[in-house]
């Protein structure tokens, strides 16, 4: 392993609708590739920080940033914020994937996306410029494919507390069922429509049907976790399906081989999994970066 890694510095991204966002960047002191963090909805980018240093003392430049309408990346009004969930994946990973490529040209560029930061790999058009995706606790949101418990929290989301507060306040912000940080309303509406029905992925809407999920060639690590309530097998293999030109390679960790009794959904970015689970990512990546 390298020496430490350095503060994250904080950089800006511009997309080419001339949208910009706030991301950090941690360098390491002896890079063979770099690694963009794609993050799951309501996270923001401070939460991938802990790996994002571990990554760069495995020796890759690591950033992380907020997409459009989330943490530093947002504009207020919430409620007057017109992004879109597909935008994260059409024009906001791509413009972090580009920009690291364009400030590193001579080295391999990899992607590790959390939940919708794996499931819009397709959405990006340059993509195959990756030399390797990761994809953790990355499936389809549709709510019957999601463990039975969760089922209910994901229908009180869906059609009880988001319409609710949208029309109270605008915006979706945290609280009841919705732990993460505040939506925008269109991000909301879209990832709800999505949610509730059962088509594949590249059918739920217009945005999504022009990607080239069918085109993404890999490889690709599906890391996933068997009390994950959300990105259940069924879910997983459904997202999957949808990459069908990716050379896949599918991992599912158990709690105990991690020593601890829940992972969920986004236990696997905990810093006390340094050395039980990141490495299980960071090894991939190296067969495929040196």
């Amino acid at each position: 392993m390298s020496a430490l890694a350095p503060a994250p510095v904080p950089v800006q991204i511009t997309a080419r609708d001339g949208r910009v966002l706030s991301g950090l960047l941690v360098a390491s002191a002896t890079a063979h590739a770099t690694l963009v963090v794609n993050a799951a909805t309501g996270f923001g980018c401070e939460f991938y920080l802990n790996f994002a240093a571990y990554a760069a003392q495995r020796g890759y430049h690591a950033l992380v940033y907020d997409y459009r309408g989330t943490g530093r990346s947002a504009r207020a009004p919430l409620r007057a914020e017109p992004a879109l969930m597909s935008d994260w994946g059409v024009l906001d990973m791509p413009a972090a994937l580009g920009w690291l490529i364009e400030r590193y040209p001579q080295l391999p560029h990899c992607t590790l996306g959390h939940s919708v930061g794996g499931q819009l790999i397709g959405c990006m058009d340059n993509a195959n410029q990756a030399r390797a995706h990761v994809m953790v606790a990355a499936s389809t949101g549709y709510w019957r494919r999601e463990a039975l418990y969760f089922r209910c929290i994901a229908l009180a989301l869906w059609l009880l507390y988001g319409p609710l507060v949208l029309a109270l306040r605008g915006f979706v912000p945290h609280g009841g069922p919705w732990r993460g940080r505040a939506l925008p309303p269109e991000v909301f509406r879209q990832w709800r429509k999505w949610c509730l029905s059962a088509a594949p992925f590249p059918d739920l809407d217009e945005r999504l049907g022009r990607c080239a999920f069918h085109e993404v060639r890999g490889p690709l690590l599906s890391l996933d976790f068997t009390d994950d309530p959300i990105a259940t097998p069924a879910a997983v293999a459904a997202l999957l399906g949808s990459y069908r030109a990716a050379r896949i390679e599918q991992r599912w960790v158990r709690p105990e081989e991690a020593g601890v009794r829940f992972l969920g959904h986004h236990g696997f970015f905990a810093g006390r999994h340094r050395r039980s689970l990141w490495p299980l990512a960071l090894d991939w990546l190296d067969t495929h970066t040196r």
